[in-house]
């Protein structure tokens, strides 16, 4: 069984990954994925960015049917 990579990526970074404005982010990604915070910085782990797109493309493509 394959265990998948968790990696953290800041804020900033997962913006950009997802190639997102930070209003759609906030919006639509982090009220699906755990935030941890460091201080003043925000981290999210890279796989649940990932399910959470998924997630939006798949509820997209049922709302379309």
């Amino acid at each position: 069984m394959r265990v998948p990579m968790q990696f953290l990526m800041q804020k900033e970074s997962a913006i950009q990954y997802l190639d997102m404005d930070e209003m759609t982010f906030e919006r639509f990604i982090i009220p699906m994925v755990a935030r941890l915070k460091f201080g003043t910085q925000t981290f999210f782990l890279t796989d649940q960015l990932e399910e959470a797109v998924i997630s939006l493309a798949e509820m997209s493509i049922t709302e379309e049917e």
